[in-house]
């Protein structure tokens, strides 16, 4: 007689479970929700590549979070709420909303010469008299180069075994005082406002114009207008003291220990932040009554159903809008996805840069989204 487990494992059902990756989880798969993101998560490590996953979301009925993998290639220790990854480029959304205050407050102007918010004279900031704005800053629509030194020729070699480290040897000496004189000696590769062409120069000059208008230091005032009022206490652009423990190491797609940002990454790409505190950041920006967060969404360029804001890239999912932005950083991944219509938000962090990781995430996002329905009537 043949037995159920060998009658079983001759068929499609069989293989199909065993080719169904185990990935260790805190998710109680209790909920709707709960299933949704199983799901979506289950599908996200069928790429063995992968490490650890740690995401929040934001709905009508509270922050649910969920983590999944490890901390380390093949190790047994979960990520949680509290661990703190480098969230990269997804610190431009935080640059953006200082920005956006500004204008709000009358200190900044969103389609006006930027330089007279910079101290100096740049006269090399504009393309035959046409000048860089906040919008075309922010937009990534400047003309500026991706980083100061410039750093095509290491983005060029595409070997992500030594970009991080050669990147932070081009920019171990850059500080304020470098970056201005810097700034002095580039030259716009476009017209502003003209072409698209990805630059972290740009944020570090609007963070520069925010310390100009406000007289303060861009981390104080990250920290005093921001990150205070949120309660964001695990969210900063330095992990220091017994913190340190709960900072998760990054990967890349090889599996190689990767070194973290430096400092001077600031306005571009230099937070390091939780879940936990993501929860808070997610929830402000569904706040449609907030004239900052209204201020936020107001498309650049293009429409909300295909655009750019300050700064999130704008699109419709099944009919409603969607407001996404991810990040990398040498061995870790990030996106926030927000669909406000549903008053519903994800931000989620990864601790490997596998290629295609970060659009991965979003994918997560998009597709718990999806199953789930508007405003999750059954948490």
């Amino acid at each position: 007689m043949i037995g159920l487990a060998a009658l079983l494992c001759a068929t499609t059902l069989c293989a199909d479970e065993v080719s169904k990756p185990f990935t260790a989880s805190d998710n109680p798969r209790h909920s709707a929700l709960d299933r949704a993101v199983d799901t979506a998560a289950t599908d996200y490590f069928h790429n063995r590549c992968h490490v650890g996953l740690s995401l929040v979301a934001v709905t009508r009925q509270g922050r649910f979070f969920y983590d999944y993998g490890a901390t380390r290639p093949h190790g047994d220790t979960l990520p949680n709420r509290h661990s703190i990854y480098e969230i990269a480029s997804v610190t431009k959304t935080f640059t953006g909303a200082l920005a956006a205050r500004a204008v709000e407050e009358g200190k900044m102007r969103v389609d006006t010469d930027f330089r007279p918010y910079l101290p100096g004279d740049y006269a090399n900031l504009a393309w035959q008299d046409k000048p860089v704005t906040l919008a075309t800053l922010i937009t990534h629509r400047s003309g500026m180069q991706r980083d100061i030194p410039d750093s095509d020729a290491i983005f060029a070699k595409k070997d992500f075994n030594t970009l991080p480290d050669e990147l932070i040897a081009l920019q171990k000496g850059l500080n304020r005082d470098t970056l201005l004189s810097s700034l002095h000696d580039i030259h716009l590769r476009s017209a502003p406002g003209s072409t698209e062409a990805y630059s972290n120069v740009a944020y570090l000059v609007i963070g520069l114009g925010l310390e100009k208008v406000y007289g303060q230091p861009f981390e104080t005032l990250m920290r005093q207008r921001l990150l205070t009022p949120l309660g964001m206490n695990a969210t900063g652009f330095a992990v220091a003291g017994a913190d340190r423990a709960r900072l998760l190491q990054g990967f890349n797609r090889e599996g190689r220990l990767m070194p973290y940002h430096l400092r001077n990454a600031g306005a571009a790409w230099g937070l390091y932040s939780t879940t936990e505190d993501m929860a808070k950041y997610v929830q402000w920006q569904l706040d449609a009554k907030d004239p900052v967060v209204q201020r936020i969404r107001q498309p650049l360029v293009g429409t909300a159903r295909e655009g750019v804001a300050m700064p999130w890239n704008l699109a419709y999912e099944a009919g409603q809008p969607m407001l996404a932005h991810g990040g990398g950083s040498g061995g870790m991944s990030s996106q926030m996805v927000l669909f406000p219509a549903q008053d519903e938000g994800f931000a989620l962090f990864a601790n490997d840069t596998c290629e295609g990781t970060e659009s991965a995430l979003k994918t997560i996002a998009v597709a718990v989204h999806n199953a789930t329905g508007a405003g999750h009537k059954s948490p």
